[in-house]
């Protein structure tokens, strides 16, 4: 998620932010999955120090998923930049878009997940992803917002705001985690009714955005219940 931001920082000097605990993350990862309904017991938190600038890094298996923390300090600085909007108190929401995001690798490491998704959010965007990195970090920032606007909602537009530039403005370097032109209501939209719980009230954006339409190409399960509303065979999470 984070290396293309880290080569544009590298030679400035950002303040150290700390990074989020163990014990806060695991509440983000709890409340993740009350909020979507979503099992999430091979998730594991852990608090690493890696030669990587990513401050969150997943690795993903069929049994197991390990959330590392990464104390790494160029991982501190590329955290802080990301902090760094003009606002104050907006740490929570960032945490729960970067839970939201490192929390849909796992959910794409389970079998029979990663290609039906794929496929349906392509057919939702109109386009076809350059590779499977491209496809998960473009899903994964589309399902931190929706995960924002659902547990944060009057933040959701200066977190939004921010992801997109710096995907923008990175795009050059790191073209696989280039998800802005992604980044649109409707998508967000979307991708939210692929997670919601049944019975769960539609998510709603602000009036003055995008419309809403639904995809009329392939549909995908990731609870349960596909992004039209009907069960489908696809494995639920």
């Amino acid at each position: 998620m984070w290396n293309g931001l880290f080569f544009g920082l590298i030679s400035l000097f950002t303040p150290h932010a700390s990074l989020p605990d163990v014990e806060a993350v695991q509440a983000e990862i709890h409340q993740f999955s009350t909020v979507y309904a979503i099992n999430t017991e091979r998730i594991h938190v852990r608090e690493s120090t890696m030669k990587n600038p990513s401050p969150f890094l997943t690795n993903s298996g069929i049994k197991a998923c390990v959330l590392h923390i990464n104390q790494n300090s160029d991982a501190k600085r590329v955290w802080s930049h990301f902090l760094n909007t003009g606002e104050s108190g907006l740490e929570p929401a960032f945490l729960a878009f970067t839970s939201g995001h490192e929390l849909t690798h796992c959910l794409m490491s389970e079998p029979g997940k990663r290609q039906a998704t794929r496929k349906a959010l392509e057919a939702q965007l109109g386009l076809q992803f350059k590779n499977n990195i491209h496809f998960e970090e473009t899903l994964a920032d589309l399902v931190g917002l929706a995960y924002v606007a659902r547990v944060a909602p009057e933040l959701h537009e200066l977190v939004h705001t921010r992801i997109k530039a710096i995907r923008t403005d990175f795009s050059g370097r790191d073209p696989e985690h280039d998800s802005s032109h992604a980044l649109q209501p409707r998508h967000i939209v979307w991708v939210d009714a692929l997670l919601e719980k049944p019975g769960q009230q539609k998510l709603e954006l602000h009036a003055d955005r995008l419309p809403q339409p639904r995809s009329q190409g392939a549909t995908v399960v990731l609870n349960g219940l596909s992004g039209d509303g009907k069960s489908q065979a696809v494995p639920s999470l």
